[in-house]
């Protein structure tokens, strides 16, 4: 990928034709190479012996923009015309249990948890590594279960289209440790945004709720202010038993008492989680 901002030079090109054979070479083994900026794609067509297997996108700001989390028409178009239909009848057993959806699943291996212990809810999984979904689906297979289901997607722009369609109710929704990037502070909001947190307000059954957690205090900060004001008076914190509350207000204990793969990595390490629990009113 090359910079927004790239002027041409007139000094030698060796650099250049390495990281050209470099990418040629990744070409050769089935990798999937995408060229992003107007000088950058110029420069590999100029010095690449396989241009034409890369996918070439000048328009540098404009991808930016949408790696930022911003809104591009074209895209909010595609998802409005072309909705995420997903046959419940097909993957779940009963498709009007309750149902609990866990944004960012990961290796799935929280979702499984759950699924062993409450078959009466359906679980689903919306993550947007397509290889950890693949991996979770075939664990489903193994397993065979008929209460959870992994999505490939972004959820950002796809959680209302997709979850929208599910005859049952929408009783808790789980968002855990969204990685944050501390070099780029605008992209610790790239997951939650506030389209995100409308859907959730808006599909939510009366009662149901939102499980937010974190070991990194100031995104959990983050995701605690989007959500409340981002609810827009829909979704207020849970504060019945101050005793499972600390001083910063946080819950101690996981209230489902299974832990996601790095939450249980955190713990072991002596590390603090931090935990809070909403409901729609």
């Amino acid at each position: 990928m090359g910079p927004v901002k790239f002027k041409p030079s007139n000094r030698d090109t060796g650099g250049t034709l390495k990281v050209a054979l470099m990418l040629d070479d990744l070409i050769q083994s089935d990798r999937d190479i995408t060229v992003v900026g107007n000088m950058a794609c110029k420069a590999i067509i100029g010095t690449s012996t396989s241009a034409l297997a890369y996918q070439m996108i000048e328009a540098a700001s404009v991808v930016w923009k949408f790696l930022n989390g911003g809104d591009l028409p074209g895209i909010m178009a595609l998802d409005r015309a072309y909705p995420f239909e997903l046959n419940w009848g097909s993957i779940y057993s009963d498709p009007l249990q309750p149902l609990v959806v866990d944004v960012g699943s990961g290796n799935g291996l929280f979702l499984r948890a759950m699924a062993s212990i409450r078959k009466d809810a359906n679980f689903l999984g919306l993550e947007i590594n397509k290889k950890l979904v693949n991996r979770c689906l075939d664990s489903k297979l193994e397993l065979q279960r008929k209460n959870i289901y992994f999505v490939a997607t972004d959820a950002t722009s796809t959680f209302r289209t997709i979850v929208s369609s599910y005859p049952g109710p929408l009783v808790l929704v789980s968002i855990q440790c969204p990685n944050p990037d501390f070099n780029q502070p605008e992209y610790r909001r790239r997951m939650v945004q506030s389209k995100l947190v409308e859907a959730i307000a808006d599909l939510l059954a009366f009662g149901g709720k939102v499980f937010l957690q974190s070991d990194v205090e100031v995104v959990a900060l983050k995701m605690r202010e989007q959500f409340v004001e981002g609810g827009k008076g829909k979704l207020l914190i849970e504060v019945d038993d101050a005793d499972t509350l600390d001083n910063g207000g946080w819950l101690t204990e996981n209230p489902f008492g299974v832990q996601s793969d790095w939450e249980r990595h955190v713990i072991a390490r002596g590390d603090p989680m931090y935990r809070l629990m909403l409901s729609k009113v």
